[in-house]
């Protein structure tokens, strides 16, 4: 019985899959991005992130041949030593080649992993790309996340304090009272309800309006 055991099978064996995300996580160290399925893409990023993991570990004095095997045994890379002279090119030029962009536990042991050194987890993005013409199937993009991609805060406006007299030259609110001592604008109509000024003749409720 597999209770609680969640892993994507991917429709393949143990060993096929094994060596499927292992090809997938050393593409992603040599080429930092690489497009697949999304369930492959969601598979292999669980791989990549324990390798970062492994990777920022072995950046401590005396672990490093430790965590570089470790690294080598689970993505089986083994290391090479010995480059045959090949098509006039000397051992030494392809030993230099492969260390510098086929090495991938050396790439990620000091070109990645001191990049997330203040980062804990969370060391890959998929980005969804749609169904791919064909079999329709899911595309994703696996890459690394970069430090400076760090979402950023919207500024929002500050809003004006309560009591704060507005600026010279705005208009009041609609609804605020005029302030003490201001006089009505001249040919403004008194409001409905308002009381007569002093002097005005009170309007009767006897009269009739004429018909």
């Amino acid at each position: 019985m597999r209770h609680r055991i969640r892993k994507a099978k991917l429709g393949r064996t143990t060993e096929h899959r094994t060596r499927l995300l292992n090809n997938l996580v050393c593409s992603l160290i040599k080429h930092r991005r690489i497009k697949t399925t999304l369930a492959k893409a969601k598979a292999a990023r669980v791989v990549a992130d324990k390798m970062v993991t492994l990777g920022k570990k072995g950046q401590s004095e005396g672990a490093e041949v430790q965590y570089r095997r470790l690294i080598a045994a689970r993505l089986q890379q083994n290391p090479r030593r010995h480059f045959p002279k090949k098509n006039a090119v000397s051992g030494k030029v392809q030993r230099t080649y492969w260390r510098e962009n086929e090495d991938v536990v050396r790439i990620l042991c000091e070109d990645i992993a001191p990049g997330f050194e203040n980062r804990n987890g969370g060391y890959t993005r998929v980005i969804k790309l749609g169904r791919r013409s064909g079999d329709a199937a899911e595309m994703a993009i696996l890459e690394w996340v970069s430090e400076g991609d760090k979402p950023e805060v919207e500024d929002n406006p500050s809003k004006e304090k309560k009591g704060d007299a507005p600026a010279e030259g705005d208009a009041p609110a609609e609804g605020d009272a005029p302030a003490e001592g201001d006089a009505p604008a001249e040919g403004d109509a008194p409001a409905e309800g308002d009381a007569p000024a002093e002097g005005e003749p009170k309007a009767s409720g006897d009269e009739k309006k004429p018909e």
